[in-house]
């Protein structure tokens, strides 16, 4: 994207970022990491985007003493007290990146300013939701955590203070110290070095430790919904816990967090963040109260009762090796991660030609033959590369050889991201490392549990 030097201009996103598609919203939030904003009326097409259409916007301006972020964006993330707009103003940040969560990550070099998406020579790449693998996922979330973690949140006393140096700078009175002094601001000192190798050790602990405790999670969970007082009547006693807990969730994710077409999982996480006892237990009256499954195609109680066996026996030790391209195709139709990536997929993607319309099932056949003819770099198949992570070492390890297929491409394969491998090694294994895809994570966000939602 270079605007004006070949046509590609970043306010082109706001008009191909389409609110819905196939039945469903394409971005759930936006995710913008920009230094300097100079205001909404000239500059802040993509703020006023956000705010018009009612899409969740977490927006990282720059702090420094020559004011930024413009008082006038401010004052308008302030006025309209939801949790879903965030505003956070960081030192040393010097970054553009704008993430349409859903539909892709622009990086590059504009900000937030009239002469940036109308006047200067820009350059940057715009990534489809698609086509960012999960090594590059894995960066983009490290920076953000790490801006949010330096950051100073926008309060009343942080735009008095910007109000005031506005005012001081607009007189010449240029000294900082009384400005850097202040209580609400986050004196960060920065990022000295860092190698690439700490980096990737940082990324690989970071994913490491919030999967284990998102496990952990999901075992409380499948304990308690799987007990006599909590199990609706419909779902077989004999039930793996592992999926129960999963199926809960999934009940509790599309029949309690969406508003029509939209999952309000994040404005619900604000609501039940500081309540998610309470809010877990009023999901687990709901769910023992039901008289049947509330979800049909296939429902709850058939995936409990009937499909996690079926898993379980495909992605069995002696069997998983040997399976058919048949067979890892009818595997995958009931995995409900890799169905809903075969659904956002584009056509190029998994070697579709561009021209109709395809079905779900076309798009899934699609990308199980391209998954099917993959060979990693150290020359394993898809199923190869399953076996290994869940047979090959101590089952401790598990999680360690998750991380290496979706970050080392020794064991990568296209395709396969990080939701779809989580759901399967949930079917074979629920009980020790229930499934877990990017809907399960949303659905432990509405609960009020600070987890992390993968891309893919």
């Amino acid at each position: 994207m270079l605007g004006g030097i070949n046509g590609e201009y970043l306010a082109d996103i706001l008009l191909q970022a389409e609110l819905v598609r196939d039945g469903y919203r394409v971005t759930e939030e936006v995710w913008a990491a920009v230094a300097y904003a100079s205001g909404l009326h000239h500059s802040g097409m993509l703020l006023r985007w956000c705010f018009e259409n009612e899409i969740p916007l977490k927006f990282w301006g720059r702090l420094d003493d020559t004011v930024p972020v413009a008082i006038e964006i401010l004052d308008k993330f302030l006025s309209i007290r939801s949790p879903d707009y965030i505003c956070k103003l960081v030192k040393h940040h010097h970054a553009k990146v704008i993430w349409w969560r859903g539909f892709g990550v622009y990086i590059g070099s504009a900000n937030l300013t009239y002469s940036a998406w109308n006047k200067n020579v820009e350059a940057g790449c715009f990534i489809e939701e698609a086509e960012i693998d999960p090594e590059q996922e894995a960066a983009l979330r490290d920076m953000f955590d790490r801006l949010d973690e330096h950051a100073s949140p926008l309060t009343d006393e942080l735009r008095n203070l910007m109000v005031e140096r506005a005012k001081k700078l607009a007189h010449a009175e240029v000294d900082a110290k009384d400005f850097w002094s202040h209580t609400a601001v986050n004196d960060w000192q920065g990022v000295i070095v860092t190698s690439r190798k700490k980096s990737s050790e940082r990324q690989r602990d970071s994913f490491l430790t919030e999967w284990n405790e998102t496990l952990q999670v999901l075992r409380d969970i499948g304990h308690r919904v799987s007990a006599p007082e909590a199990r609706p009547a419909w779902v077989d006693p004999s039930a793996s816990p592992g999926a129960q807990a999963d199926q809960f969730l999934h009940a509790h994710y599309y029949h309690c967090t969406f508003d029509g077409r939209r999952a309000n999982y994040a404005q619900h996480f604000e609501k039940n963040k500081l309540r998610r006892e309470a809010a877990l237990q009023d999901a687990l009256t709901w769910w023992k109260s039901l008289p049947s499954a509330p979800s049909d195609s296939p429902g709850e109680d058939v995936v409990i009762n009937s499909t996690s066996k079926e898993l379980a026996n495909y992605l069995a030790p002696d069997r998983l090796i040997n399976l058919t391209k048949d067979e890892f195709r009818l595997v995958a139709g009931k995995v409900h991660a890799m169905v809903d990536f075969a659904r956002r997929a584009r056509n190029r993607m998994v070697n579709l030609p561009d021209g109709r319309p395809y079905t779900i099932p076309e798009k899934l056949d699609a990308l199980c033959e391209t998954i099917w003819g993959q060979t990693t770099a150290n020359g394993r198949n898809v199923l190869g590369v399953l076996s290994h992570i869940l047979y090959e070492g101590g089952s401790d390890q598990l999680p360690q050889r998750l991380w290496e297929a979706i970050a080392d491409p020794a064991w990568k394969i296209d395709g396969m991201g990080i939701s779809a491998i989580g759901e399967m090694v949930g079917w074979a294994v629920p009980d020790r490392y229930p499934p877990r895809n990017g809907r399960t994570s949303k659905a432990l966000r509405s609960l009020g549990y600070d987890v992390k939602v993968h891309v893919t």
